[in-house]
């Protein structure tokens, strides 16, 4: 064993059963006293209201956060009344052992234990970004409350996504709230109270390498380039060329969890553009391929990690030449990821900086400095609280519309489920199929891999959003080609992977 390998009291199992949390940040309208109740046109429709706030209360700012927090924790308790998932946790899990030592595989839940916990978010606000809806009438008048609600760790089953949805419908249907362009939706992807295995964690963050440049044209361009969720495959430690025997000598952690994995060499796939689509399942997104734009490549944001060799290669473009300037290829990331020996190496090459270290998808709870190692208070084991064990997607904008929230979530478990699953051969094709589709969205895109992954209908929800980011509606669905679009048809990717079955969901919560 290497001094370096955590040697704390935490332990990791092998067995592997996928959980999910969800954030959700918005704001809600308040309203005080007798003020004259004018509806924006945007709520004419809806059953719901501000939250009213007697003028007793005293100053909105001083009192009104915690009354709209009681009021959205009282219709939360009702929606999970009548439809309550599958907790991690289970009421005889406690704090503490019968010796009484500290269970540190419960204190990292203990706040997700059993109900919805709500507070604020100073950084959700109406931003610049945000002036159409100043401008919209009646608007103005209000007071619009930062809210942030979190999802207590849940197994990923049917009942579990049933209560997600029933939590945000009851939210909409109640209250007046705005998603603006500052508000996010987090997805938390683990393994119930364990670690995530390091062989799954591996696969898991090689495929998302690959997949980013692909998934990203579900998300609007805010979100793409924002400070708190940005691109792994353009901007991680790996996307600079960092090699994995590096980070795990840097960081001092080369010791063996899992030996390297090398795939076999094959030849990427010719792309053939076919920007018109044929029913998939039933179903034809209204997007021409080619129409869906990725990521913005930008040299300053390649620069400003904050480690010593990023500025040192920053210096080689002062005369603000940066046509030669690229992260490294796809398949080069991805190899390096595979070649990753434990935890904190791959967490270190997911990592954006030592400072600014929130990319679209977080792999912060497996750091050096966190994985397995227990937090301590004194010279005691925390009783308190201990570092999360799961991988965070932090791109998603926030919304309030329950299936999108809920079809992103099972994205995310469906993506993850084929990345463990996949035979290495398997996953490299995909890698390969997202390499060429970075460039060649008129060949293969988001909706493509969808449909790939067999998520149809996590497909259909997932196009009105992606249509409202671009300004436009979805009209009736298109009758088409009745013809199904078959693997192999003009440059059809060969990826070979299964559908789900009908009992995916409940197979896979036990």
């Amino acid at each position: 064993m290497s001094s370096a390998e955590p040697t704390g009291s935490i332990q990791v199992t092998d067995d592997f059963r996928p959980s999910i949390g969800v954030e959700l940040e918005f704001l809600v309208c308040v309203a005080v006293g007798d003020q004259p109740l004018n509806v924006p046109k945007r709520f004419e429709n809806s059953n719901g209201g501000p939250v009213l706030l007697p003028s007793v209360m005293g100053s909105i700012f001083d009192a009104g956060p915690l009354a709209v927090q009681n009021k959205i924790r009282k219709t939360i308790e009702k929606a999970v009344s009548q439809h309550r998932g599958s907790r991690v946790l289970e009421p005889g899990d406690s704090v503490r052992l019968p010796n009484g030592q500290i269970n540190q595989e419960v204190v990292h839940l203990q706040a997700y234990r059993d109900a919805w916990t709500i507070g604020n978010d100073a950084s959700v606000y109406l931003g610049h970004d945000d002036q159409y809806l100043r401008n919209e009438a009646h608007i103005s008048e209000y007071s619009w409350q930062s809210v942030e609600i979190a999802s207590p760790a849940l197994w990923a089953t049917d009942e579990s996504w049933k209560e997600i949805q029933a939590v945000v419908e009851a939210l909409k249907d109640e209250y007046w709230i705005l998603t603006p362009n500052t508000a996010g939706m987090h997805y938390h992807y683990g393994n119930g109270k364990a670690y995530i295995p390091f062989n799954k964690l591996r696969r898991i963050a090689a495929l998302l390498l690959a997949v980013d440049p692909i998934i990203v044209q579900l998300h609007p361009e805010l979100r793409r380039e924002n400070n708190y969720a940005r691109s792994n495959r353009l901007y991680s430690r790996v996307a600079h060329g960092r090699r994995a025997a590096v980070s795990s000598r840097d960081i001092r952690a080369e010791y063996v969890e899992e030996d390297t994995e090398t795939p076999i060499a094959r030849p990427r796939p010719i792309p053939v553009s076919r920007p018109v689509r044929k029913k998939t399942a039933g179903f034809i997104a209204p997007f021409k391929r080619g129409e869906l734009t990725g990521y913005k490549f930008s040299p300053q944001r390649f620069f400003d990690t904050g480690y010593d060799e990023d500025r040192a290669y920053a210096r080689r473009f002062r005369d603000g030449n940066y046509s030669t300037l690229r992260p490294q290829e796809i398949p080069l990331e991805v190899r390096e990821i595979l070649h990753s020996i434990n935890a904190p190496t791959v967490a270190d090459l997911m990592r954006y900086g030592p400072f600014t270290d929130r990319p679209a998808y977080s792999f912060h709870a497996y750091t050096q400095e966190r994985y397995k190692r227990p937090v301590r208070q004194g010279n005691r084991v925390a009783n308190t609280h201990q570092n999360k064990r799961t991988i965070e997607f932090r791109q998603m904008a926030s919304t309030m519309e329950a299936d999108e929230v809920v079809a992103h979530g099972k994205v995310i478990v469906r993506l993850c489920q084929y990345a463990v699953e996949a035979d290495l051969d398997q996953l490299w094709k995909l890698v390969l199929d997202c390499t060429v589709a970075e460039d060649r969205g008129d060949w293969f895109d988001v909706f493509d891999l969808l449909a790939e992954l067999g998520l149809h209908s996590e497909a259909r929800a997932l196009q009105h959003p992606v249509a409202r980011f671009r300004g436009e509606k979805i009209p009736d669905e298109p009758d088409g080609d009745d013809e199904e679009e078959r693997e192999g048809d003009d440059g059809e990717s060969d990826i070979s992977i299964p559908t789900i079955p009908a009992t995916f969901w409940n197979i896979w919560g036990g």
